[in-house]
């Protein structure tokens, strides 16, 4: 996900008004001015995405003094509402430094909301990424809340990091006895770890995760030939899916839907074992030992495990989302950590 250089400016910015790749209504890219973008701010994505009346935006803003590029917000313009996070898990606002100021981060934000005014828009919606993603989310949240954003929605994340875990051997050390014996149980020749490289392999891979979730009542969000597209419109090897594979049966019996969302940082989209998998123990303790090995050769920080909520609001709970326990307990059992995540909204003064 790099990118090429910019030319400082002064000032709040709008990154608008170059089109790339034909795509009607979008915009100059975040990537044009940070290397490190969030997947889903990049403009390739909201290609993939974008409807018609829709204007995809890349809002930089620059300091005072030098012309530095601080960060920029990605999102999409429909009618009077920008959302960042458009057709994803999350966008949020891309940092030129990790660690920022609160000035500057105070700068950012103030300069893409007048940004927004001016194009406008009248509502904000910022999907914001879990904290674990960069060192400076917890200020952009704060500072959010502090211009009187409100909680729309908050999700229950759950993450794995990396780099607390010196290597494969350490994790298995970092087991709880029940879950090391389940792991250890399937270490072996048996089921190999492989990621995806023919058409027909991620086809394969898909409809096991398409089965996983419509024995489970429910469908799979992204179908194949999107899952195909976004494989081919996005960055090398932002976008891959790993199998175990059952060499002696012939058959996959787990995978996973991985984006690398930003350096350092993988996204566990989608993962889950096949219904018929024929094993007396499900696949899912290896597989997760599998992508944070992968983790540790790739030297990445974070592996992101999305959310364990159910997706709707329950009755029972006051309107709001429940925690899926089991999906909970077993992230915890591969070494997660839990943090919330938040949607946030505010809307914009009308002239």
């Amino acid at each position: 996900m790099s990118a090429g250089p910019h030319a400082p400016t002064a000032g709040p910015r709008e990154a608008c008004g170059t089109t790339r790749g034909g795509a009607p209504g979008l915009d100059a890219a975040v990537d044009a001015h940070l290397p490190g973008a969030t997947l889903f701010n990049l403009p390739a994505f909201h290609a993939l995405n974008l409807q018609p009346g829709q204007r995809a935006l890349s809002l930089a803003v620059a300091g005072p003094d030098d012309g530095r590029t601080i960060g920029a917000l990605g999102g999409v313009l429909t009618g009077g509402t920008f959302v960042s996070g458009h057709s994803a898990p999350y966008g949020g606002f891309d940092l030129a430094r990790d660690r920022e100021t609160p000035e500057n981060v105070a700068r950012l934000v103030d300069g893409a909301l007048a940004q927004l005014e001016r194009l406008g828009a009248r509502a904000v919606r910022v999907r914001l990424p879990p904290a674990a993603l960069g060192e400076s989310e917890g200020l952009i949240a704060f500072t959010l809340l502090n211009r009187g954003f409100a909680v729309e929605r908050c999700e229950l994340n759950q993450h794995i990091d990396v780099t607390g875990i010196a290597g494969p051997d350490d994790y298995l050390a970092g087991l709880r006895s029940p879950a090391r014996r389940a792991l250890r149980r399937l270490l072996g020749p048996e089921l190999r770890f492989a990621t995806a490289e023919t058409d027909a392999d991620w086809a394969r891979g898909h409809a096991v995760l398409a089965a996983n979730r419509a024995a489970k009542g429910r469908r799979l969000a992204l179908p194949v030939d999107y899952v195909l597209r976004a494989r081919d419109a996005l960055p090398a090897h932002a976008v891959r899916l790993h199998e175990l594979v059952d060499d002696a049966a012939g058959r996959t019996v787990a995978a996973a839907l991985v984006y690398r969302v930003r350096p350092g940082c993988d996204l566990v989209v989608a993962w889950g074992d096949a219904p018929d998998h024929g094993r007396e123990r499900s696949p899912m303790n290896l597989l997760a030992y599998r992508i944070v090995e992968a983790a540790l050769a790739a030297g990445l920080r974070t592996v992101d495990l999305g959310i364990s909520n159910d997706p709707e609001p329950v009755l029972h709970h006051g309107g709001g989302l429940a925690a899926n326990p089991g999906l909970h307990q077993f992230k915890q059992s591969v070494l997660a950590t839990t943090t919330p995540r938040l949607t946030l909204v505010k809307e914009l003064p009308r002239p």
